[in-house]
């Protein structure tokens, strides 16, 4: 009989990569998007630690963008036997402990509206908690924020006006510190940056759930 080994390895190694993915629901009308599925770890001790880039992105549309990073910073210390990169190494895991992110898009011509989304799984069986310090740009207008099904993890996003044209984007977003805070439960999965010359057009999901409450309403007042 055969040995079947092998392929069943490779079958599983598929599977792992492919559960690291997120699925993003880019809006049809962006102009150019960057987005990371695969991190670095900052350190190796789970100590608080300053910016630390995670390198250009690993996936772009369009030809707008021409230089991208994704930094991340510790802010608090996190436990390195519990916590930190998946096996992947598409996820970044904290038990205990803490980070924000920072990602930093230069463009060869200016925008007006960003899209900042990133991805968590979910734990214990339910479902992600949005970060506490929702994602902003300085001087932005947050126009909409929402979430939806990203495959095996929940990929929340906010829509953000920017105050003037620019063509240099940085957006944070993360964990906040609380007295006695026991940890941040999260795993990233993924990070993403849409960019637009018009607000974008809201999320599928979303669009659907809109005009299924419209067809609702209308067949009320019948």
């Amino acid at each position: 009989m055969k040995n079947k080994t092998p392929q069943a390895l490779l079958s599983l190694l598929t599977l792992t990569a492919a559960q690291g993915a997120t699925v993003w629901k880019d809006a049809s009308n962006a102009l150019a998007s960057a987005s990371w599925d695969t991190f670095a770890t900052p350190n190796t001790t789970g100590a608080v630690a300053p910016l630390f880039s995670q390198g250009t992105a690993q996936a772009s549309t369009g030809t707008l963008i021409t230089a991208s990073d994704l930094g991340t910073t510790i802010i608090d210390n996190y436990n390195p036997s519990i916590g930190g990169l998946g096996s992947n190494p598409s996820t970044y895991y904290f038990h205990d402990g803490g980070a924000t992110w920072t990602t930093d898009i230069t463009l060869s011509s200016e925008v007006t509206y960003v899209r900042v989304s990133y991805s968590l799984l979910g734990f214990g069986g339910g479902g992600p908690e949005a970060y506490p310090s929702a994602p902003e740009i300085s001087g932005a207008t947050l126009l909409n924020s929402s979430s939806y099904s990203g495959g095996t993890n929940t990929v929340f996003f906010a829509d953000l006006q920017l105050a003037a044209g620019s063509s240099s984007i940085t957006a944070d977003f993360g964990d906040a510190l609380f007295p006695q805070f026991p940890g941040s439960f999260r795993s990233v999965d993924g990070v993403q940056i849409e960019l637009f010359d018009s607000a974008p057009i809201p999320e599928p999901s979303a669009v659907l759930l809109s005009l299924a409450g419209a067809i609702t309403l209308l067949r009320r007042r019948r």
